[in-house]
C-alpha cells in the first residue's frame, strides 16, 4: 500500500505541472476575451488542491492510509480525464 500511495501521489504532482500554470494563466487573463476560461477554473483549482493530499501521502505518517489512497486515486482519475480532455481539444 505504501508504494502504491507514493506512485499515485507522484502522478498527481506530475499532472499538476499542467494545471498549476493553467490556473495562473486563467486568473491572469481574467478568463480570456469573453470570460469562458473561467468555466475551466473550478476544474483546475480542484486538481490543484489534490497537491495537498498528495504531499500528505508522501509523508511517513500518512503513507499507509487506505482512505487517502482511495481519495488520491479518484482524484488522479478525475485529473487524468480532464488532462486528456484539455490536451485533445482544438483551441
Amino acid at each position: 500500500m505504501k508504494i502504491a500511495n507514493k506512485i499515485v501521489s507522484i502522478l498527481i504532482i506530475l499532472v499538476n505541472f499542467y494545471f498549476v500554470p493553467l490556473s495562473f494563466i486563467i486568473i491572469e487573463d481574467t478568463g480570456g476575451p469573453m470570460g469562458y476560461g473561467l468555466l475551466v477554473l473550478p476544474i483546475s483549482i480542484v486538481v490543484n488542491f489534490l497537491l495537498v493530499t498528495a504531499t500528505f501521502a508522501l509523508k511517513l505518517r500518512f503513507n499507509k492510509s487506505i482512505g487517502l489512497f482511495v481519495f488520491n486515486s479518484l482524484g488522479l482519475v478525475w485529473s487524468l480525464f480532464w488532462l486528456r480532455a484539455f490536451l485533445t481539444t482544438n483551441h
